[in-house]
């Protein structure tokens, strides 16, 4: 898994707790949770983990999803929030939007839904120019 030792909090902090939802097991209901958080089994409802969140690729989750960090590789239905950085692996499917300080999707990863990073990303205010070479002159042309 990949962790920024710079941004990770404390043991302390984040709270010293795992909890494990297995394979087989179905919840009904919200879950809160400060420490770090794994699913392989079925939850309705939503999701907030202080800490770090894993979804199996048995995971199924019916609802939104809140966390500090996150890797995914099973299925979402609702909105993902993650503070810091959230993952998706190959097997991972995503129906509804991401929001995220950064992500990772690796190929395979299915999302149906618009993904939201903090950072801006702009395009530059002019075009750089151009050198063609075996033309005499170049030109681009703004849109």
């Amino acid at each position: 898994m990949f962790v920024n030792k710079k941004n990770e909090k404390p043991q302390e902090q984040r709270g010293s707790t795992f909890n494990l939802i297995a394979s087989g097991t179905s919840i009904t209901g919200d879950i809160n949770t400060s420490g770090d958080l794994r699913i392989d089994g079925q939850i309705i409802g939503d999701v907030t983990c202080t800490a770090k969140l894993v979804i199996g690729e048995n995971g199924d989750i019916k609802g939104n999803v809140n966390c500090n960090s996150g890797e995914i590789s099973g299925t979402v239905q609702g909105e993902v929030v993650a503070k810091e950085v959230l993952q998706l692996n190959h097997s991972a499917s995503i129906h509804g939007d991401i929001k995220a300080t950064r992500f990772i999707v690796e190929d395979g990863a299915s999302i149906n839904g618009k993904c939201t990073t903090s950072k801006n990303l702009s395009l530059p205010d002019h075009l750089p120019e151009v050198k063609l070479i075996g033309y005499e002159k170049a030109q681009v042309v703004p849109q």
